[in-house]
C-alpha cells in the first residue's frame, strides 16, 4: 500500500476506527494508542483490498483485536489503569445516543455500533464477531431495548 493510499484510508476510516476503539477502551489516551496501532498494522500488512468495504472490515476487526489485547494486558496488571477519563482536541464529539450505546454491555454495544453507526449488515457483523447471524439479530433487538431504557432514564 502506497503512502498516498494509506493517507486516504486513514482520512476515510479514522473516525470509524476511533469509535470502535472507544467502545472497548473508553479512555481517550488508550483509544488514541489503539487507533495508531491499528493503522500501523495496516501500513505493515501486505494485504491488497478489493474495495473500501474490505479495508473497512479489516480495520474494524484489527481494531477490535488490538483493544481486546490492551484490555487483557490491563487485567493482568501489565499496564496501569487510568483513574480519570481524558480527552483530546482531535477526538470526535460523541452525542448523547452514542454515549448511551457505549454504556451498553459489550455483547450489545458492538453489534449496535456496527449496525447503526457503520452501516454493516447482520451478516457482516456475524463474520466480524464470529457469531451466528441469528445471534447478532437477537443481540441487536435486546440491545435496542436496553438502549431505549437508558435513553428514557436520561430524559
Amino acid at each position: 500500500m502506497s503512502l498516498e493510499e494509506l493517507e486516504r484510508v486513514y482520512r476515510t476510516h479514522y473516525r470509524t476506527v476511533w469509535n470502535v476503539c472507544l467502545t472497548f477502551l473508553r479512555e481517550a489516551s488508550d483509544v488514541e494508542d489503539a487507533v495508531q496501532d491499528t493503522f500501523v498494522k495496516l501500513a505493515l500488512s501486505r494485504r491488497d483490498f478489493a474495495d473500501s468495504d474490505g479495508v473497512k472490515a479489516w480495520l474494524i476487526a484489527v481494531a477490535k483485536n488490538v483493544c481486546r489485547d490492551e484490555l487483557r494486558k490491563k487485567r493482568r496488571g501489565d499496564l496501569p489503569l487510568e483513574e480519570e477519563r481524558c480527552g483530546s482536541a482531535d477526538d470526535p464529539e460523541p452525542d448523547e445516543t452514542l454515549e448511551a450505546v457505549r454504556s451498553l454491555n459489550e455483547k450489545y454495544r458492538i453489534p449496535i455500533y456496527l449496525f447503526y453507526y457503520e452501516g454493516l449488515s447482520t451478516a457482516q457483523i456475524a463474520r466480524l464477531t464470529g457469531r451466528k447471524e441469528s445471534t447478532v439479530r437477537s443481540d441487536l433487538s435486546r440491545g435496542r431495548n436496553e438502549l431505549r431504557r437508558i435513553l428514557e432514564r436520561s430524559e
